[in-house]
């Protein structure tokens, strides 16, 4: 838990983020998603740390007994990627809004003028509206 509670304080302190735009925040959010996929198979810091604990039967000089039943850890991961998953943007809203973002906005001035308008036609095409 402590492995994905680290992982979530660091998403949410980049969502807080004054700067940040939608378009990072999908990002944010799909690295968080890829870094606890990744944890769910192999397991975090603090996980490695407990199972050698549980290995030996000891951890931090304390003798470890098992008196409750276990979260399934699997489980608990997924559940936390579902989550995150429903909250992730769909392609087409931060394919829309990078447009409206300035950090993917061309330097030249010329590439500057019909900057996005690419992006709205395909939009106004998918939603039939002109």
């Amino acid at each position: 838990m402590k492995d994905v509670l680290r992982e979530l304080k660091s998403l949410s302190l980049k969502l807080q983020r004054r700067e940040t735009s939608l378009v990072d925040a999908s990002c944010y959010i799909q690295q968080t998603i890829d870094v606890l996929t990744a944890m769910k198979i192999s397991g975090g810091k603090s996980t490695q740390k407990v199972e050698e604990g549980i290995a030996t039967g000891m951890f931090k000089d304390v003798e470890l007994s098992e008196s409750r039943p276990k979260i399934n850890r699997l489980q608990f991961f997924q559940s936390i990627i579902d989550s995150l998953k429903k909250r992730l943007p769909g392609p087409d809203q931060v394919r829309m809004l990078k447009p409206l973002d300035k950090c993917f906005w061309p330097e030249q001035r010329s590439a500057l003028i019909l900057y996005g308008e690419n992006e709205q036609s395909t939009h106004r095409g998918v939603t039939g509206k002109k």
